[in-house]
């Protein structure tokens, strides 16, 4: 709480700043009307040389993006708790829940197995989602949001660079929201502060995080059968929600962790750094060096080399044409005049060109370097379930209390040497040292089954990668194999992107993973007697391909298909098992938008099949999202922009799997379907400078479709909502 405080009175103290605002070149606002970007480069007025493009965002994997304070519909389906586009994903009725999948990906899987609880991760952001920041000027950001019940979410944030070579950042999200149903409580809190540094001569490199995270929630397990009934058949008598009966009570469970994260490089050789110092220590009256290689339109500069063998010095005037931007030192001494470059064998006049100067910058860009370089990583995970009442929901209890606790530490250490060559690009070769410790109190006999405590080692890793960009295409490859360890894997991915200006797009990739499954399928300890298990399972096989074309004009398509051995999920008696048939997954995703005059409608619609393994692999196959909105500036000076409309979100039906709260998982069930139910929400957003107002009503259509809509067996989707925000960023 501390923290968040702080965090709101440096904010109230960046109020009185200037605004970040997008001008275009004709000085009126290029806030974009769809969804894609902006036809024109804008920059920020700040102090007149300061451009959008100076305020950097980049990752662990050093792709860089920008702060984008415009409003448009991309930022509508974003504005939610999770801060990321929602469309594959069905939230609960309460802000802070779980979410039903409507579509899998089965890409980026990391080599090493993870705690498990997946319920609980959507939130989690790994060591790939942390953001860091390179920026001129100090920047902040608020985001407020409200929920169910006295419910509200807060993300403060603030950046800042204190010299050119170093930048931290400090990020706060809280969330609390009671709900609208008995015991549907969720206490949220995410903190994360980063830095980078970069050495003045560049050849040391750091970054690194520190996170913390505690996601808490109050489990009522769903409604009651008679719930149900008093639910569907909207009796007037449980209007309240509050009113209806659950099945859990007084219980909760929580995940929480924290982790520290380095990643450093330094440079051992570099070719063009030889090259700069050899030219710095040239320093010679008789002698100039172009360094700067920039040409700006205008006239041209012809230089005069003095020889010592003539002794006359033939100076012209000539009119201006080209100007060359040479050293500082060059331009002060020779600005306002043309300076001819005598050669005192042919004594002839030798201008330098514009093409010259090029195809000379162009040879001093292929470098070659050769770096090293050191990752560090090191987590601790705890998830606890407690309840102070028993139920007979999970079955026949061990002891007269149920407060379980599962422990997760890991430490993972990569060393790396990195080659940069023009030709080849980025080659890293890397070797890792992974630990972990899975574990609980104690070891569980019962009966004739005996669950061990712990699951601990480590695995020691050797891969490579790859990136090379050609032109307008840019090819990476990624491979890794455990080579020995108390665990197995693989992972090979390789993609290739092509882009023709803003026109036309292509991403292709194929990515094979052999991994060990996550730990709670392998071990698992409860009070609860069904919930112990000690398991030796294969590794899970996933195979992986995808395409994704991008054509301004006609929208974009992307396709995925994904084959899977050994697939490991919670059957109907939350238990975890193998699948012995193989899963063949495939799915396709197309959007597009069409626009006439201050009109749009953007749709978005996702077709997806289990070839094989539908008897355990369920996904609605069609989910579709569709928007009219309209986008104009009102008033006079245009000082507000608007986007209002509605949306209709739209899912065919299917048995979708019920959520646990002892084990924080999906498990199968065959009983009930979810789906074929329309939700419209009704938008309008707005910006005024700095600020993005949004203002929603979800679902406004649950008094005339029926009863029926649901996020997951026994959990009703939510009823009409009312919600409103706002975003809101200071920059000095």
């Amino acid at each position: 709480m501390k923290k968040l405080v702080v965090l709101i009175i440096f904010g109230c103290f960046l109020s009185n700043t200037y605004a970040q605002r997008l001008m275009s070149k004709n000085g009126n606002p290029a806030f974009s009307k769809d969804t894609t970007s902006f036809n024109n480069e804008s920059i920020i007025k700040l102090d007149g040389s300061t451009k959008y493009t100076d305020y950097k965002v980049f990752s662990i994997l050093n792709d860089t993006t920008y702060i984008d304070t415009t409003l448009s519909l991309k930022k509508d389906t974003k504005f939610n708790y999770l801060r990321k586009d929602d469309f594959e994903l069905l939230p609960f009725h309460n802000m802070g829940q779980t979410y039903s999948k409507l579509g899998y990906t089965f890409e980026n899987n990391s080599l090493f197995p993870l705690i498990g609880m997946n319920a609980k991760q959507y939130n989690y952001h790994k060591v790939e989602d942390i953001k860091y920041y390179y920026v001129p000027t100090p920047t902040s950001e608020i985001m407020y949001r409200t929920g169910l019940e006295q419910g509200q979410v807060l993300n403060a944030f603030v950046t800042m660079n204190t010299s050119r070579q170093f930048n931290f950042s400090l990020d706060y999200k809280g969330l609390r929201s009671l709900g609208k149903y008995r015991n549907s409580l969720a206490s949220y809190g995410n903190f994360k502060t980063t830095f980078n540094y970069r050495s003045k001569n560049n050849t040391y490199f750091i970054k690194g995080h520190f996170s913390s995270f505690d996601f808490y929630n109050d489990e009522n397990g769903g409604l009651t059968k008679a719930s149900i009934n008093y639910f569907e058949s909207n009796d007037p008598n449980y209007i309240e929600r509050g009113r209806l009966d659950v099945n859990l009570n007084g219980t909760n469970n929580m995940l929480e962790g924290k982790r520290y994260f380095t990643d450093q490089t330094f440079t051992i050789y570099s070719k063009k750094n030889t090259k700069e110092r050899k030219s710095k220590q040239k320093k010679s009256t008789t002698q100039t060096n172009i360094t700067d290689n920039k040409i700006e339109q205008g006239r041209t500069e012809v230089f005069t080399k003095r020889d010592s063998l003539n002794k006359t010095n033939n100076v012209k005037s000539i009119k201006d044409t080209l100007l060359v931007k040479a050293s500082k030192k060059l331009i002060d001494s020779i600005k306002g005049r043309s300076v001819v470059l005598n050669d005192s064998i042919k004594n002839k006049t030798a201008k330098i060109s514009k093409d010259s100067i090029v195809a000379s910058t162009k040879k001093q860009l292929k470098d070659v370097a050769f770096k090293i370089g050191h990752s560090f990583q090191y987590e601790t995970t705890h998830y606890r379930f407690k309840q102070s009442a028993i139920s007979t929901l999970f079955g026949d209890v061990l002891n007269s209390t149920v407060n379980d606790h599962t422990s997760y530490q890991k430490m993972n250490n990569e060393l790396y040497v990195q080659f940069d060559t023009p030709y080849i690009g980025t080659l890293r070769v890397k070797g890792s040292l992974f630990n972990y410790n899975y574990h609980y109190n104690s070891i569980l006999y019962y009966n004739n089954l005996t669950v061990f405590d712990k699951l601990k080692g480590d695995a020691t890793a050797l891969g490579a990668d790859w990136n090379v960009t050609y032109g307008k295409v840019n090819l990476t490859a990624d491979a890794q194999s455990i080579i020995f360890g108390d665990i197995t894997g693989t992972s090979f991915k390789a993609a290739a992107s092509f882009k023709l200006d803003r026109i036309f797009g292509f991403k292709g990739f194929v990515e094979i993973n052999s991994k060990t499954p996550d730990f709670n399928k392998l071990l698992y300890q409860s009070a609860y007697k069904n919930y112990n298990w000690q398991n030796d399972f294969k590794n899970e096989e996933i195979k992986s391909i995808g395409a994704e074309i991008d054509i301004t004009k006609w929208g974009n398509v992307s396709a995925t298909y994904a084959i899977l051995d050994n697939y490991t999920y919670f059957n109907e008696s939350s238990k975890p098992v193998q699948a012995t048939e193989t899963l063949n997954y495939f799915k396709v995703k197309a959007q597009q938008y069409f626009t006439f005059r201050n009109f749009t409608i953007d749709n978005t619609v996702m077709y997806q099949k289990a070839v094989n393994g539908a008897s355990f692999f369920r996904v609605p196959e069609l989910v579709t999202r569709n928007t009219l909105y309209y986008s104009n500036y009102l008033f006079k000076n245009k000082p507000l922009y608007l986007q209002t409309g509605v949306t209709l979100k739209y899912f065919s039906s299917f048995k979708a799997n019920a959520y646990n709260p002892l084990l924080s998982e999906f498990v199968l069930q065959n009983e009930t379907e979810i789906g074929n139910f329309p939700v419209l929400d009704f938008f309008a957003n707005a910006q005024i400078r700095r600020t993005r107002l949004y203002f929603k009503i979800e679902n406004f259509s649950a008094s005339f479709t029926g009863r029926k809509y649901y996020s997951a067996p026994n959990y009703p989707y939510r009823d009409l909502t009312v919600r409103f925000g706002l975003v809101w960023n200071f920059f000095i």
